[in-house]
C-alpha cells in the first residue's frame, strides 16, 4: 500500500487523542489547549482539552526556533508533504526557513491571522527517512518562558504514485538484526530447529505486513525491537551457562526460560512503543520515587465509582523495584517501574511451569500451560492503562499460591520450615496492593474451607485416606491470622492509615454519586460464567476472554478431577485451583451490594493456563488430529492476546 501519514498537531478532535504526533516532532512546546482546564462556561467545572476549543478552532502546538519533523524510514523518493501553520501574532507575516532533508530549502512568510496550507514535493534523504527543519526567528513574549516559533496545526506526508516503495535499507538492517537475535535466542535455549524457523519466519512475515500498512507507526519502533533482541541474545547466552549442568533437565529448563524471555519481551516492547503515552506510568515511577525518601505509608486518590477519596496504598511492589531506584537516575525510572512490573508478571511462565511438573502431569503440559500466559488479556489491559501496581501485586500474593499447590506439607519434618515461609509469602501478598488483598483473601478463605471439607470427609470414612499434600485446617489457620497479624501490626495500624480509615467510616455515604443497588445473584453467576468463557468482557473490563481458553480451562479442571486416582501427587494443584475458582466466586459477592467488584479475571488467569496446559497435553497425544487440534488452540489463544495488545497500544485515548 502507498505509504502516507497525517499528523494532527495538537491533537485529534474526531478521535478526541493527542500525543500521537510526539514521536514525530522534535524541539516543539506542548499542545495547546491544556490537557484539563476551567469550562469556557462555568469556571467551576473542569473541560477536557476539545471541549475549550471554540467553533471551528483547532488543537495546535507552538513550534521553538528550530523545530524538526522526522518520519523515519518511509524509504525513496519523492514525498507530497503539507504543512498547516499560522505564524506569530500580530500585524506582519512571520518568515520561516525551512530544510528539507539535504537539497531543499523554502522560506515562507507565515499570515498571522489564518491558517495557511503549504504543499511541497520533499525528497528523502539517502538513509529513506523524511526530515524537515523549520527554523523561525522566536517570538517576543514578555513573560512567557516558552520560546515560540510559529503555531503548527497539521503535517501530511504521502507517497507519490500508486506502486509499492520499498523500505529505507536501515529499517531491513534493524529487522534483520531483530529476527537474527530471535532466532540466536531461541536455539541457545534448546528450542527445536523447525519451531524456532517457524517462529523467526512468523516474525519476518508480521514485520513485512506491518511495513506495508503502518510503516511509520512500525519504523519508529525498529530500533528498540532491535535493541531488544540483542538484549535477549544476552540474556539467552547467561541462561544457557548456567543451566549447562542440570543433566537431563537442562532442555525443559531453558524452554521454560524462553518462554519467561518471550513473555518478557511481549510486555516490555508494548509498552516501550513511542505510541505507548500512559500517565499512570509516571503516577508510579513518582511512587517509587516517594517510597526511595522513606515515605512507605502512602494514600492514594480512589476513583469516583470505587467510593472515591484518599485509600491506603500498599507499596509492596515498589519495595522490589526498589534496589534499582540506586542505579537508575530521575529519567529513567518510568521504564524501571514497567521492566519491572513486566519482569514480576512473566514469571508467572515459570510458575505455571513448575507446578504443573511438580504435580506429576508432564514436562510438555507445563510449557503448553506457560504458553497461554504469554499474553493474559487481563494484564495486558492493566498494563496499557498503567495499572501497575495491580500487576505487581498479582505477582508477589501467586507466591503464597505456589506454596499452596507445590509445598511438601505431607512431609513432617519440613512442615513447620514451608509453613513459616508461606506466613510470609501471604504477610507479603496481603501488603502487595489492596485490590490483590480482596482477591488473596477470598482465595484463602476458600482454601481454608476446602481443606477442612476434606479434614471432616477424612475422619468420617470408613476407610483411612492418606494426608493430602496441602496444610490442614488448623495450621492454615495459624498461617493466615499470623500473616494478617503482621501485615496490621507493621503496616496497616499505621496512624496515617487509621485516620484514613476512621474518616472514610465516619463520611460514609458522603459524596456518593446515587445508590449502590447491587446486582441479583443469578445476574452476577452469568455474568461471570460468560466471562470465562469469553462471550462478553468481565464487568469493568473492555475486553472479553480468549474464546478458547476458558473452555480448555473447564475441561482440564474435568480431566484432573477425572484422573485423581492415577494422579495423586497433582492433588495440591487441584486443591489449589478449586481454591482459587471459589475465591473468584467470593470476591464476585461484592456485586450484590456495589457497582463494581475486584478484577476477578485478573487474579484468575493463571489458575485458567494451570488448568489448560493438562488438556492441551491430553489432546497433544492424541495423534496429528490431536496435536494439531492442541496447537491451533494455543496459536489463538496467543494471536487474540497479540491482536488486542496491539489493538491497545494503537488506540489508547492519549489526554
Amino acid at each position: 500500500m502507498p505509504t502516507h501519514i497525517t499528523l494532527h498537531v495538537g491533537g485529534d478532535v474526531t478521535s478526541q487523542r493527542r500525543l500521537d504526533d510526539a514521536p514525530f516532532l522534535s524541539q516543539i512546546n506542548d499542545s495547546e489547549p491544556p490537557s484539563r482546564s476551567a469550562c469556557p462556561d462555568d469556571a467551576t467545572q473542569q473541560c477536557e482539552w476539545w471541549q475549550l476549543l471554540a467553533p471551528g478552532e483547532r488543537p495546535y502546538r507552538w513550534t521553538s526556533g528550530d523545530t524538526l519533523a522526522t518520519i523515519p524510514g518511509i524509504g525513496g523518493g519523492p514525498y507530497a508533504v503539507e504543512i498547516a501553520a499560522r505564524g506569530q501574532p500580530g500585524d506582519a507575516p512571520t518568515p520561516s526557513d525551512w530544510q528539507i532533508g539535504t537539497s531543499l530549502s523554502i522560506s515562507v512568510e507565515l499570515p498571522p491571522s489564518q491558517m495557511r496550507r503549504y504543499r511541497i514535493l520533499a525528497p528523502t534523504d539517502p538513509s529513506g527517512d523524511l526530515h524537515i527543519s523549520m527554523r523561525t526567528q522566536p517570538l517576543d513574549a514578555p513573560g512567557d518562558p516558552r520560546e515560540l516559533g510559529f503555531v503548527l496545526y497539521e503535517l501530511r506526508a504521502a507517497q507519490t504514485g500508486g506502486g509499492p516503495r520499498a523500505p529505507a535499507w536501515p529499517q531491513i538492517g534493524w529487522m534483520a538484526l531483530a529476527i537474527a537475535a530471535a532466532y540466536a535466542t531461541q536455539r541457545a535455549l534448546s528450542v527445536g530447529p523447525r519451531l524456532s524457523a517457524a517462529l523467526v519466519i512468523a516474525m519476518g512475515v508480521a514485520l513485512a505486513i506491518a511495513l506495508a500498512l503502518a510503516r511509520p507507526e512500525i519504523t519508529i519502533f525498529t530500533p528498540t525491537l532491535a535493541g531488544m533482541g540483542l538484549a535477549s541474545v544476552l540474556i539467552a547466552a547467561v541462561a544457557w551457562a548456567a543451566t549447562h549442568r542440570l543433566g537431563t533437565s537442562t532442555p525443559f529448563a531453558r524452554q521454560v526460560i524462553a518462554l519467561t524471555l518471550l513473555a518478557l519481551a511481549l510486555r516490555v516492547g508494548g509498552m516501550f512503543h513511542p505510541h505507548a503515552i500512559y500517565s499512570d506510568s509516571r503516577f508510579h515511577a513518582n511512587k517509587l520515587y516517594t517510597l526511595s525518601l522513606g515515605y512507605v505509608y502512602q494514600l492514594a486518590g480512589l476513583p469516583s465509582e470505587t467510593g472515591g477519596g484518599q485509600a491506603p496504598y500498599p507499596t509492596g511492589a515498589y519495595m522490589l523495584l526498589l534496589p534499582g531506584q540506586l542505579l537508575l537516575d530521575g529519567d529513567q525510572r518510568v521504564a524501571l517501574v514497567q521492566v519491572g512490573t513486566a519482569l514480576l508478571d512473566s514469571l508467572l511462565v515459570p510458575m505455571i511451569s513448575l507446578l504443573i511438573v511438580r504435580a506429576g502431569l508432564g514436562r510438555r503440559a507445563a510449557l503448553l500451560g506457560a504458553a497461554c500466559y504469554l499474553l493474559p488479556i487481563t494484564a495486558l489491559e492493566s498494563f496499557a492503562i498503567g495499572e501497575l501496581a495491580n500487576i505487581g501485586g498479582q505477582s508477589i500474593a501467586m507466591g503464597f499460591v505456589a506454596l499452596l499447590a507445590g509445598g511438601r506439607w505431607q512431609v513432617t519434618g519440613g512442615r513447620w520450615q514451608i509453613a513459616a515461609l508461606a506466613t510470609a509469602a501471604l504477610a507479603a501478598g496481603l501488603l502487595a496492593h489492596s485490590g490483590v488483598t480482596l482477591s488473596l483473601g477470598a482465595f484463602t478463605a476458600a482454601a481454608w474451607l476446602i481443606t477442612l471439607t476434606q479434614h471432616i470427609l477424612r475422619r468420617r470414612s470408613p476407610t483411612p485416606n492418606p494426608q493430602p499434600p496441602t496444610p490442614n485446617p488448623w495450621l492454615l489457620t495459624i498461617i493466615a491470622a499470623a500473616a494478617l497479624s503482621i501485615a496490621l501490626l507493621i503496616y496497616y495500624s499505621a496512624p496515617i492509615y487509621m485516620e484514613n480509615i476512621l474518616g472514610r467510616v465516619g463520611g460514609a455515604g458522603e459524596g456518593n454519586s446515587g445508590p449502590r443497588t447491587g446486582l441479583s445473584p443469578l445476574t452476577i453467576i452469568g455474568e461471570t460464567g460468560a466471562g470465562v468463557l469469553g462471550l462478553i468482557p468481565p464487568r469493568a473490563r473492555p475486553h472479553a476472554l480468549p474464546p478458547l481458553l476458558g473452555t480448555l480451562a473447564l475441561g482440564g479442571l474435568g480431566l484432573l478431577w477425572a484422573r485423581r486416582r492415577e494422579q495423586p501427587a497433582a492433588a495440591g494443584l487441584r486443591i489449589t485451583l478449586a481454591a482459587l475458582w471459589l475465591g473468584a466466586l467470593i470476591t464476585q459477592a461484592i456485586l450484590l451490594v456495589a457497582d463494581q467488584g475486584v478484577r476477578w479475571s485478573l487474579f484468575l488467569y493463571p489458575a485458567l493456563c494451570l488448568s489448560a496446559g493438562p488438556l492441551l497435553d491430553a489432546l497433544y497425544r492424541r495423534g496429528r488430529a490431536g496435536k494439531t487440534v492442541a496447537l491451533a488452540a494455543l496459536g489463538s489463544t496467543f494471536a487474540y492476546g497479540m491482536l488486542i495488545w496491539i489493538v491497545q497500544i494503537r488506540d489508547y485515548l492519549h489526554t
